[in-house]
């Protein structure tokens, strides 16, 4: 597997790069709802759906908007070896196809959780699926990783959505779940996670139905 090398000059890099990028491609980028209050003491497990190409960088933006830790995301080895730079500011890799590589990368993610202020996150989904696929089809990692830690972890759901909104670009909606601190004997299992996801999907679609307004993460 590809391991994750944070370098404070790839984030001095990136930022103002990305920042470039999402005004070229999004009308705007909003978070609608309340951003989640995290505990210093406990690592945070994000859990997005995974529907663009681009979930890994709003993951990105998120925290250097928000959460402001250290954050690690686990992606495909395909991808991560096509572009090696993600590893400087993060990037970790997965091979899903080979299960000794499966089990070596979410042994090293659970290692990033015994970093201090860490932010890991990872697809449940474990593919590129549409927002509107039902089920989601989540695989069985986060369980084995709360298994293998053994400690409170804070799990974070997160909804993306994209849409076009009568601009040339379109909008990005974020929405955050609870926030709640889970051990493997405390964690509702994966069906409820999914359960979780899937419900958290249908209110963004409805706060986006309805027209909410939130906070822009462009400005």
């Amino acid at each position: 597997m590809i391991r994750a090398q944070h370098r404070l000059w790839a984030d001095i890099i990136f930022q103002p790069y990305l920042t470039r990028l999402f005004k070229k491609h999004f009308h705007e980028i909003q978070l609608l709802g309340e951003s989640p209050e995290i505990p210093d003491h406990l690592p945070l497990l994000l859990l997005p759906n995974h529907s663009t190409w681009w979930d890994g960088f709003f993951v990105y933006l998120l925290n250097k908007r928000i959460f402001h830790r250290t954050a690690y995301l686990m992606m495909l080895e395909t991808q991560l070896t096509k572009y090696k730079f993600f590893r400087k500011i993060g990037a970790y890799s997965i091979e899903p196809e080979n299960r000794r590589g499966v089990i070596e990368s979410l042994e090293y993610t659970v290692g990033l959780l015994n970093r201090e202020m860490s932010l890991v996150s990872v697809f449940p989904q474990g593919q590129l699926l549409p927002w509107h696929t039902r089920p989601l089809g989540y695989k069985r990692g986060v369980e084995w990783i709360l298994q293998k830690y053994g400690k409170p972890v804070m799990l974070l759901p997160l909804a993306i959505r994209t849409e076009f909104l009568g601009e040339k670009c379109p909008s990005v909606f974020f929405l955050f779940g609870d926030a709640t601190p889970f051990n493997a004997e405390t964690f509702q299992g994966m069906d409820w996670l999914e359960e979780t996801e899937t419900a958290l999907l249908d209110d963004l679609a409805s706060k986006i139905l309805h027209q909410e307004a939130g906070q822009n993460l462009l400005r």
